[in-house]
């Protein structure tokens, strides 16, 4: 299969130039994605760019990570949709060519998939209310703090 070596698209068989860079493709991609970020971002300059993910920087900073190892190239941008109040952690975007869509879905349903398989799709166990979460002590409805360990439980109600 020949691939872009700019934006790392693949094509069938019998393409020969990248419709979106405008050059020659290759059989193979090396095993490491090497581009720098700089490079990525020419490489989607200009494109429409379709987002895939939004969030705390750190949880899309993995989501990235994922496509780029499946070589799938992406920028994080700055949500400038959502409103955060002041004191936590500002949101942002990742987007992804939008002829890279299909492939992004994919690799991040992958991932699901395997999410599931791992963890399992049943409900989380049932939450014995009236008992201390870190020690198991009976705690009165009207207790702010567990009388053995002093954890906070919450306002007394």
């Amino acid at each position: 299969m020949p691939y872009c070596p700019q934006c790392l698209s693949e094509y069938r068989e019998g393409f020969t130039r990248c419709a979106d860079c405008d050059v020659e493709l290759v059989d193979q991609l090396g095993e490491e994605l090497e581009l720098s970020e700089e490079a990525i971002q020419q490489a989607l300059e200009g494109k429409e760019l379709i987002e895939v993910a939004r969030g705390e920087l750190e949880v899309v900073k993995e989501v990235r990570a994922l496509l780029s190892s499946q070589r799938v190239a992406s920028i994080i941008l700055e949500d400038k949709e959502t409103k955060v109040p002041e004191g936590m952690a500002p949101r942002v975007v990742l987007v992804v060519a939008k002829h890279e869509l299909d492939r992004a879905r994919q690799v991040l349903g992958e991932k699901f998939k395997q999410m599931v398989e791992t963890e399992g799709v049943g409900a989380a166990p049932e939450l014995e209310y009236g008992k201390c979460p870190a020690c198991g002590t009976e705690v009165p409805d009207d207790t702010e703090e567990c009388p053995e360990c002093g954890l906070f439980i919450g306002a007394a109600g």
